[in-house]
């Protein structure tokens, strides 16, 4: 009845068939080889058990053919990319080596099926019960099918008295990846009309079968992500072969940032712990289940995060026993996954899930319901990574942090990793603790660059080349270390000058490796450059002494802007559909720039590949070829340099073509609380030239300064409006609306250019209403200003009722402005700003740096400044009566004949200030430092005190009029 020479030949070629089918598969997905090996092993054990061949009867049979199958499938794809286990050629199995690889396999069949010989159909009972207690089905990995398979392919020795053999699975590094692909193929086996028929059984017996299988793919895959590039998550077999950089596996590259918990001391004097031990810590503390780990660009915040996620989901495959009980990480990609309509968690999941699933090649529809959010009694943790690459706003953002407290509970732990600038208020923030992301110490640079020279082609600097470099602060950023790591043969002496001149260095090799290492193949990437190179110079885009390289840079940040200008269109359009910048945009782009030449069509394509290949810049498979940058501040970078570009050719032509000029930066936005776009391209513009790159669009002469100071200036007081020429198309008689208007952007950028200058003497305005002229659009569109006006002269500017979050108003005069009721909320910190006889009545200033600025004569009844700064600053003669100054530290500042009545001084630091002749009648000073204070002839009639406060030696309350009264 059990025909042994039978069972071994049909296993032997059932396992061939699936190994075969990998490749097939990564044409089309499962084919007529799948479906055949499932018929041909459920024919084999119809046979072996008595029962006649055809459409299988039993769900044992079936489950075995899928299992074998599946199991050749991964074994398959596992050898076409280890060259250990798969000689060259093998994968198509030729010649010797084939008949060698299969003569292996039936060796090894015969191995599996010397442990399933006293199995036959029948011995696991088909009831629902003994299904579930056998795992026979549920857990196809528990099946001893599968077991039989693994054990004989990992074994190294045979039990025939074979000689030892390399075994055919690499059991140390491979197990997880190599479930992974199994999963993978399982996935699509049940999808085949021959698999659905095993998924309806199984969903009767268990539930949704399916839906189980593929959270079990997704866990082998994210379990596998050390093994994967440090840029981009890539597979190593899916980077490109001509990559300048060299293949950094996350597992081998990530040190561990060192995090402290957000407090109001210095980061340096925080205790230091590691990142990943300290969120453990505060996930388990956290009163609102819910821990923001932030971090400026470039220091490790998505290599944590997904780290976090990778061992999460080993630790939950780890237990092969998953229960509710144990926690299911989910990874959420928030520049992807999250929607512009709110935040739904069960559609943000299923948003991750299906990209996740169609990064493996499964393709799944957002209503599928495999991809259904874990169940309230399931134990998860939504690991959210990027939330500063979404474009939220101060309302959504605040919305969000709410709806993340709602969904958050004791079974439902959220984790989310920004920069600080994408965060909302600390009252949003309230209960929940804030990680900070602190810089390496030399011992962790020293460990990652021991890291990067054990890569295959890495080689680097030492710890004390970088300190002879004067590089050792830039080091302390781990992108940074990676850019001077990978500059560092042959990098110039500029490259440490400023983070703006390393990146620059970073970009040159990079570009002009690539098209050099093209040029001696097949050319088409290097001739591409080349003419792109040519017809920007036609155009006077680029210089005649730049290369081909610059060309291909230049493009860079111009696509670059261009994304930025999409993602951000949202903001001025909030029922518009979300738009990225895809490939076919990139076409249009250059169709445009490239105007009226023949040729253009024929190297499009080409300059795409020169593109994406140039810098880390990828496609996302199965989102319409969606293009990604492989890091943020990658793109911030070019986003400035081509800012950088084009200020410069503004600063060096007559004003009659600035507009000309100038067109392709409207209609976004420079600015952005969340990125360093600015910072780099004020680094460019004050830095010196560039040695290495000529063309590089760094420094200013003396003359071109002055030409972009005039035309800040210019901009700045510009309230004539500018419309896309869409909207103006076809009705030339129409007026321009105020919403339609692109230039508030350009104005808001123009006074910050014109403010942060290096010698420049500050903007001025010539009208009160200009600066509330450029705000007006920013309030009809409900969208905050950044402002940025040190040393500008503003007096008498008329700003009542605005919101200025963050505003820099550093060495600017705003005498006699008027900023009541307005909510200020600046930090302008640094040397003063002059307010004298400014109008702040019941304007908002709470944790406002104000040092030492002048406040002399201004009015500021009723002012809230509770926890402000004026250490230093002069309020002579001001009117405070009423403001709240609260916990205010206010060290020898000066309240000469101030007016103070009702004030709220408690727990105020006033020591060393001066309140001689100042009125503080009915003032709150519970808790208030008044030591060394000067209170000569102060008026102190009805003021309130207590035990904590604390008076100049000497000095009688009492006596003075001052009331003992406990604060109620």
């Amino acid at each position: 009845m059990f025909d042994a020479l039978v069972y071994f030949k049909a296993l032997s070629k059932l396992l061939q068939v699936g190994m075969t089918a990998w490749e097939a598969s990564q044409e089309g997905g499962i084919g007529s080889k799948e479906i055949t090996a499932i018929r041909l092993a459920t024919d084999l054990l119809g046979e072996l058990g008595g029962k006649s061949s055809g459409q299988p009867t039993d769900m044992e049979a079936l489950h075995f053919g899928v299992i074998t199958q599946c199991f050749g499938h991964a074994l398959g794809r596992q050898w076409a990319f280890n060259k250990e286990l798969a000689p060259r050629g093998l994968l198509r199995f030729i010649g010797k080596e084939r008949r060698a690889r299969v003569e292996e396999i039936d060796l090894r069949v015969k191995l599996a099926a010397s442990s399933l010989r006293k199995l036959q159909v029948g011995d696991l009972p088909a009831g629902v019960d003994a299904i579930k207690v056998a795992a026979a089905i549920d857990e196809p990995l528990a099946t001893p099918y599968y077991k039989a398979l693994w054990e004989a392919f990992s074994n190294p020795k045979l039990d025939e008295g074979e000689e030892r053999l390399v075994p055919l699975l690499d059991l140390e590094n491979g197990r997880l990846g190599f479930e992974r692909d199994f999963f993978l193929a399982y996935q699509q086996v049940l999808s085949s009309a021959e698999g659905q028929k095993l998924q309806k059984y199984v969903a009767g017996v268990v539930g949704d079968y399916r839906a189980r299988m593929l959270r079990e793919l997704l866990l082998r895959d994210m379990a596998a992500w050390g093994e994967r590039h440090t840029f981009g998550n890539l597979e190593r077999q899916d980077r490109p072969a001509d990559d300048p950089i060299p293949f950094m596996p996350l597992a081998k590259m990530y040190v561990e940032p060192e995090a402290s918990l957000a407090e109001n001391v210095r980061k340096e004097d925080r205790p230091r712990e590691p990142v990943l031990s300290l969120i453990e810590c505060w996930l388990g503390a956290s009163k609102t289940n819910v821990v923001v780990v932030r971090a400026d660009f470039g220091m490790g915040k998505s290599l944590t995060a997904r780290s976090l996620a990778q061992r999460r989901a080993r630790q939950f495959l780890e237990m092969r026993a998953p229960s509710p009980d144990v926690e299911l990480p989910v990874f959420i990609r928030c520049a992807e996954d999250l929607t512009d309509e709110g935040f739904d968690l069960d559609e943000v999941v299923c948003r991750a899930w299906k990209r996740e699933a169609g990064e493996l090649g499964v393709k799944l529809k957002l209503d599928d319901p495999a991809l259904e959010s874990p169940e309230h009694t399931q134990r998860a943790l939504f690991i959210l990574d990027g939330l500063d690459e979404v474009i939220l706003g101060e309302r959504r953002l605040e919305s969000f942090f709410s709806r993340i407290k709602d969904e958050a509970s004791e079974h439902h732990r959220f984790i989310i990793f920004s920069r600080p600038g994408a965060l909302p208020s600390e009252k949003e923030l309230e209960g929940i603790p804030v990680l900070d992301i602190l810089p390496w110490t030399q011992a962790q640079i020293s460990t990652w660059l021991n890291a990067w020279s054990g890569l295959d082609g890495g080689s680097g600097p030492t710890l004390q080349d970088l300190e002879a470099r004067q590089m050792g602060e830039l080091a302390r950023t781990p992108i940074l270390l990676f850019m001077i790591a990978q500059t560092w043969k042959g990098q110039s002496r500029e490259a440490g000058a400023s983070r703006a001149a390393l990146y620059e260095e970073f970009f040159w090799q990079i570009a002009r490796g690539k098209h050099e290492a093209d040029r001696k193949h097949h050319k088409n990437v290097s001739d591409a450059s080349e003419e792109l190179h040519q017809q920007l110079i036609r155009r006077g885009m680029v210089a005649r002494e730049t290369e081909p390289p610059d060309a291909m840079l230049w493009l860079m940040g111009r696509v670059a802007w261009e994304a930025t200008k999409l993602d951000q269109r949202q903001m001025i359009e909030p029922l518009r559909k979300a738009e990225v910048l895809k490939k076919h945009d990139i076409t249009n782009l250059l169709v445009h720039e490239l105007e009226g030449v023949e040729s253009t069509s024929d190297t499009i394509e080409a300059i795409q590949v020169g593109l994406l290949l140039t810098l880390q810049a990828h496609l996302r498979s199965g989102a319409a070829s969606q293009i990604l940058f492989g890091h943020k501040s990658f793109r911030e970078f070019l986003v400035a340099r081509y800012w950088a570009d084009r200020l410069k050719a503004i600063a060096r032509a007559p004003s009659r073509v600035w507009e000309d000029i100038e067109s392709p930066l409207l209609g976004g936005r420079l600015l952005s609380r969340e990125d360093r776009t600015f910072d780099f391209l004020m680094e460019m513009l004050d830095g010196e030239p560039h040695r290495r790159s000529p063309a590089a669009p760094f420094g200013l002469e003396n003359a071109e300064r002055r030409s972009l100071l005039d035309w800040a200036q210019t901009r700045f007081e510009s309230e004539e409006p500018e419309v896309p020429a869409e909207a103006s198309r076809g009705a030339r008689s129409r007026q321009p609306s105020l919403r339609e208007d692109r230039r508030p952007w350009l104005r808001e950028a123009a006074l910050a250019i014109g403010s942060t200058l290096r010698g420049g003497p500050g903007l001025r305005q010539r009208d009160k209403l200009t600066m509330r002229s450029m705000l007006a659009w920013f309030w009809l569109m409900r969208i905050g200003p950044i402002i940025i006006a040190r040393k500008a002269h503003l007096p008498g500017a008329l700003m009542p009722d605005n919101t200025l979050r963050g505003a820099d108003f550093r060495e600017a005069n705003l005498e006699d402005a008027n900023f009541s009721r307005a909510s200020l909320r600046f930090n302008p910190g640094g040397p003063p700003t002059k307010f004298s006889k400014a109008s702040l009545d019941r304007a908002s200033m709470m944790n406002a740096d104000l040092s030492l600025c002048d406040f002399e004569g201004a009015s500021m009844r009723a002012a809230n400044l509770d926890s402000a700064s004026l250490s230093g600053s002069m309020l002579r003669g001001a009117d405070l009566e009423g403001a709240n100054l609260d916990e205010v530290t206010a060290n020898h500042a000066s309240f000469i004949g101030a007016q103070l009545k009702e004030v709220m001084l408690r727990n105020a630091d006033l020591t060393g200030a001066s309140f001689i002749r100042a009125d503080l009648t009915h003032a709150h000073l519970h808790g208030a430092i008044l030591t060394h204070a000067v209170l000569t002839d102060a008026v102190l009639k009805g003021a309130f005190y207590d035990d904590t406060t604390q008076w100049p030696q000497g000095f009688d309350p009492v006596a003075a009029g001052a009331l003992h009264a406990p604060y109620e």
